[in-house]
């Protein structure tokens, strides 16, 4: 018995410790301590939700910020009073779980806005759902020529699913003394969201941190186009922003920075082999193109290394167009023949 209470009493003591260290550190510490709690994968919010199946996990990255980081997109969740403001979705087939997660958040709180980057539902019966409970929809207008332009009509909202709330170039939700800051990117419906408050920054699918980016340049989304669109985000990002990508880990402005690099260093490559009359074959065997970023699994996410050097031959093939793949002799031998066909005519 005397033994029971005495480790009663020593739980009951080193839990007080325990509150009373938490409260000498400083509210960043504390915040610092938690987000590496959560990558981590042992956080209370992550135990509470263990009950339900999928591949999501809740990241906490701010007071009442978070994200989802799936295995193959993330989305935002910004919690204020009781007013939840989502950034995009991922798959429907996540997204009943994810609800449930959101609630355990803030029970009483109900979704006011949803924000997309990208004007492309990855689910949309459960953005239908919570427009019908009275959501806003907030994206970026698309011309009307833009939108007929697109495969099937995915990726411009058209018929009755209209934003609420639609933009050109940038739009601001005040909120209180706070702002969420939605700036277009580009032409394609790809934005970004800020917290200038908070310090961080949303790039939607634009950026995948450590992951190969779906190309699609038949639909717009090209390497060239995901380039110039990563100069705006290094350009809204400080040292000290905190970035969400599109998929993949949290990020910093360098890691933005050094993967537009590598990025553009293979667009290059891959644009000089084809004029050099390399095909998809000869290039796809050249694994040395790729080898470092393999190494960093970047091949391991859902776009694999075949996937995404396929994608930019073509539309690298598409921007260079014919290629002349006669050896230097030969092209030399015609263009002989064809000064000697002008002089030819000259005297005549």
């Amino acid at each position: 018995m005397r033994i029971k209470i005495f480790t009663t009493f020593l739980f009951i003591t080193l839990g007080f410790i325990a509150i009373g260290q938490d409260n000498n550190i400083s509210k960043e510490e504390y915040y610092a301590k938690r987000k590496k709690m959560m990558e981590s994968g042992n956080n209370l919010l992550e135990n509470e939700t263990s009950n339900y199946q999928g591949n999501t996990r809740l990241i906490n990255i701010a007071p009442d910020l978070y994200f989802l980081k799936g295995a193959n997109s993330n989305m935002g969740i910004y919690l204020y009073e009781e007013n939840f403001y989502l950034i995009d979705t991922q798959i429907e087939e996540e997204m009943d779980r994810n609800l449930k997660i959101i609630s355990r958040l803030n029970k009483k709180a109900s979704v006011k806005y949803l924000i997309s980057t990208s004007n492309e539902l990855k689910a949309r019966k459960t953005a239908m759902d919570l427009k019908n409970d009275g959501t806003l929809f907030v994206a970026q207008k698309l011309s009307q020529k833009l939108n007929q332009n697109k495969k099937n009509g995915k990726a411009g909202y058209t018929g009755s699913f209209k934003p609420d709330l639609a933009y050109v170039n940038e739009i601001d939700l005040n909120i209180g003394d706070k702002k969420i800051e939605i700036v277009s990117i580009n032409n394609e419906g790809n934005s970004m969201v800020f917290l200038p408050k908070n310090n961080v920054l949303f790039t939607g699918p634009i950026y995948t941190n450590k992951k190969y980016p779906n190309l699609d340049f038949e639909n717009g989304n090209s390497l060239n186009l995901i380039l110039n669109s990563l100069s705006k985000i290094i350009l809204k990002a400080d040292d000290n922003t905190i970035i969400v990508p599109g998929n993949g880990a949290i990020a910093k402005k360098s890691d933005v920075v050094n993967y537009k690099k590598v990025m553009n260093r293979i667009l290059k490559q891959v644009g000089t082999l084809i004029e050099n009359g390399k095909t998809l074959e000869n290039v796809l065997a050249m694994k040395s193109i790729t080898k470092n970023l393999d190494s960093q699994g970047f091949g391991e996410g859902s776009v694999t290394t075949e996937m995404f050097m396929t994608s930019l031959y073509n539309e690298m093939a598409f921007e260079i167009g014919p290629v002349d793949s006669r050896s230097p002799e030969e092209r030399a031998m015609e263009r002989l023949k064809e000064m000697q066909k002008d002089k030819e005519k000259k005297n005549e």
